[in-house]
């Protein structure tokens, strides 16, 4: 019984970490519906409704390019589905907190809005453009790590100039996700639980045909 208790807090313990290590972003064609998943990108790990997914996701508050929020149309084993419809961006939050830490995932599908509205967001130049800056609360965030990942999971690694800026290239057609994060030394309480610091993850998904 002792060893069963063992390795069921192992697991715990290793799914905690998954949450704190996973990013959330969002998937979408180009007037269709969103689909949010958590995982890993670049490895195909895509976390399971009846796992951290939903132990994640429990009521995220996604809200299409009018700022109007939209409603959960599907659940798929692996994904949540949100019903949008048109052109323009299509952005998702949620907080999740672990231990002393209050996480908030951000992510974003499209690369039209010039105008953040995530806490933490990548922000195209222009519409459609492959330069971005990274904006922290409508502030450039300088000196900060961009994490790019591409079609043939390829992936490299940025850091914002002294202008919260990067500049990409995108030489295979397919999906893009863009992942960035930034602690904030900040204490407070949410949900009832207090936390010392907030930990910002954000992505940026679009897709590039040729």
């Amino acid at each position: 019984m002792a060893f069963a208790r063992t390795l069921a807090a192992i697991a715990l313990l290793g799914a905690a970490g998954a949450a704190q290590a996973h990013f959330v972003w969002l998937e979408r064609s180009a007037q269709g519906p969103a689909k949010a998943y958590f995982g890993e990108w670049a490895d195909d790990l895509r976390e399971k409704r009846d796992g951290l997914l939903g132990k994640i996701m429990i009521s995220p508050v996604v809200t299409g390019a009018d700022g109007k929020e939209l409603k959960a149309s599907a659940d798929g084993v692996d994904f949540i589905e949100f019903a949008a419809a048109g052109k323009g961006d299509v952005r998702l939050r949620q907080p999740y907190q672990f231990k002393d830490t209050l996480v908030q995932y951000g992510a974003k599908a499209g690369r039209e809005d010039t105008a953040a509205k995530l806490d933490l967001e990548l922000v195209p130049a222009a519409a459609g453009a492959n330069a971005f800056v990274l904006q922290f609360k409508g502030k450039p965030l300088a000196k900060t790590e961009v994490t790019v990942f591409g079609p043939p999971k390829w992936e490299k690694r940025f850091h914002s100039d002294e202008n919260g800026r990067i500049e990409i290239t995108t030489p295979w057609p397919g999906q893009y996700v863009l992942e960035a994060a930034h602690v904030e030394d900040k204490a407070g309480e949410a949900g009832g639980k207090t936390y010392a610091k907030i930990r910002y993850v954000s992505t940026l998904t679009f897709n590039v045909s040729q």
